[in-house]
C-alpha cells in the first residue's frame, strides 16, 4: 500500500451526517461514546486552532482526522510537548476499513506533511484499552508516556518528536 492512495480534504458541514453514521458504528462508538460528538465536530469548524479533515482512500471518504495547536488550549494534557506541537484525533469510519493498516499509513502521510511545515512534535491520546489504535500509532513512531484522567476520560498520552 502506498501513501499516494490517501489524500485529505477539509471537512465541511455536509460531512456531519456521514461522521454521525461512522460514530454509530460499534467499533467507533466504543471509543467515542459522546452522543453529541458529531455536533461538537460541526461546531469546531469555526475554530481556527483546529484543522479538521476527511481522509480519502482513492475518492472514497474513510476516516476523520483533526490536528490542533495544543498550546492554544489552557491546561491541555499534552502541554508537556514543545511550542508548535500539534495534537491529533482520528478514527476510521467503517468497520470494514479497520484492521487493514490504513490508520498508520494515512497518519504517517499527515505527520510527514506537518513535519515539512515545521511542526516539532505531535501528541495523541487513545484510551489505554484501544490496543488497535495504540499499535497503529506506535507504527508511526508515537511512544507511550503515561496514563492520565482527562475531562474525556482515561487516556494514554503518546508523543512523537519530529
Amino acid at each position: 500500500m502506498t501513501e499516494s492512495r490517501f489524500s485529505f480534504r477539509p471537512m465541511g458541514r455536509d460531512d456531519v451526517p456521514m461522521l454521525a453514521g461512522w460514530l454509530r458504528e460499534a467499533s467507533v462508538a466504543r471509543w467515542f461514546a459522546d452522543a453529541d460528538y458529531a455536533s461538537d465536530l460541526a461546531q469546531q469548524l469555526a475554530d481556527a486552532r483546529i484543522r479538521q479533515q476527511i481522509v480519502l482512500l482513492g475518492d472514497r471518504p474513510m476516516a476523520y482526522v483533526q490536528d490542533y495547536d495544543i498550546h492554544a488550549f489552557q491546561q491541555h494534557h499534552l502541554a508537556f510537548l514543545p511550542p508548535g506541537a500539534r495534537g491529533i484525533d482520528t478514527f476510521i469510519g467503517a468497520a470494514g476499513d479497520q484492521g487493514q493498516g490504513y490508520g498508520s499509513t494515512y497518519l504517517g502521510a499527515l505527520i510527514d506533511a506537518l513535519r515539512r511545515a515545521g511542526v516539532p512534535a505531535f501528541g495523541i491520546d487513545p484510551h489505554p484499552e484501544n490496543t488497535a489504535a495504540i499499535r497503529a500509532y506506535r507504527k508511526v513512531g508515537f511512544q507511550p508516556q503515561r496514563e492520565r484522567m482527562t475531562e474525556w476520560g482515561l487516556v494514554l498520552l503518546m508523543s512523537l518528536s519530529a
